[in-house]
């Protein structure tokens, strides 16, 4: 009868210690299969953030070049207009001296105002043209870009729109009276009494030069700030990179340990059944 009792308790031993191998193995394997996906879906998560910053810092920083090479252009653009108007002034200043000498004779509204209004028609056309694009490009909804920017800035660039509608009213009248033109020893002249109006016209693009050339100055400043305030949303990006990264190892560990501590609740779980079976084994 011992015998057997011996027998049979040998007997149940070696399978309950196999079953027990078989189990921690198991657990263990468990363990590493959920560590594995927690630990993936809490890469792809934020990873996934990650990725979205980084296309916001690759899209500010297409447009930081954009602005780069349009603040390096503005400068040039200033600079021919200021020469041209300089120039103009000079010369009409040297044609109002002499227009009352003998030698004014040689001069008349078409030297002192009709020239001068052809030539800066182009460069006022081609400064309204550039001047309308900042605009829309500076007043774009957007509260990063547009941090610390003067509203009065908005204002005084609605000017620009302003003197470009009068300006193309006068293109037109200048375009009707040169289609106007008559021939005068086969050459083309303008009408004496339609050059009276020219005067008016240099006058008001004198004004418009100089509009401009505050419009510029408002844009030049506008951008600078607008890219100081890019860059700085470009660092704040990179310190969210950086705390996504931080967060993912912790969320990481901590889905380790947590892991951890269940499996070893349940492999001590499993120990206390198995030694209370086998103590019931025993009192068999």
């Amino acid at each position: 009868m011992r015998y057997r009792f011996l027998f049979n308790f040998l007997k149940i031993s070696l399978v309950t210690k196999g079953i027990n191998k078989i189990n921690v193995f198991l657990n263990i394997a468990i363990f590493l299969s959920i560590f594995a996906i927690s630990s993936t879906l809490i890469s792809i998560y934020y990873e996934s953030k990650i990725t979205d910053i980084e296309k916001k810092i690759a899209k500010n920083d297409t447009t930081l070049d954009v602005l780069s090479v349009s603040t390096l252009s503005i400068p040039i653009k200033v600079l021919g207009l200021e020469n041209i108007s300089n120039d103009i002034k000079k010369n009409n200043d040297i044609i109002n001296y002499f227009l009352y000498s003998k030698v004014g004779q040689l001069f008349d509204e078409y030297e002192l105002y009709y020239r001068p209004v052809i030539h800066l028609s182009n460069y006022l056309s081609s400064g309204f043209t550039v001047i309308k694009d900042f605009e829309d490009f500076i007043i774009l909804k957007d509260d990063v870009r547009l941090k610390n920017i003067d509203e009065k800035v908005f204002e005084d660039l609605k000017q620009n729109s302003r003197n470009q509608e009068e300006f193309l009213k006068i293109r037109n009248k200048i375009d009707n009276d040169h289609k106007e033109f008559k021939l005068d020893r086969g050459i083309k002249v303008i009408k004496p009494e339609s050059l009276k109006n020219y005067q008016n016209y240099y006058d008001t693009f004198i004004i418009y030069i100089n509009d401009q050339l505050y419009h510029y100055s408002l844009i030049s400043g506008t951008l600078q700030k607008i890219y100081n305030n890019i860059k700085n949303d470009n660092l704040e990006n990179f310190e969210e990179i950086s705390k996504n990264s931080k967060e993912s190892k912790k969320f990481i560990l901590f889905a380790f340990f947590f892991q951890l501590i269940i499996f070893i609740i349940v492999q001590v779980m499993e120990i206390i059944t198995t030694r209370r079976e086998m103590q019931n084994i025993k009192w068999l």
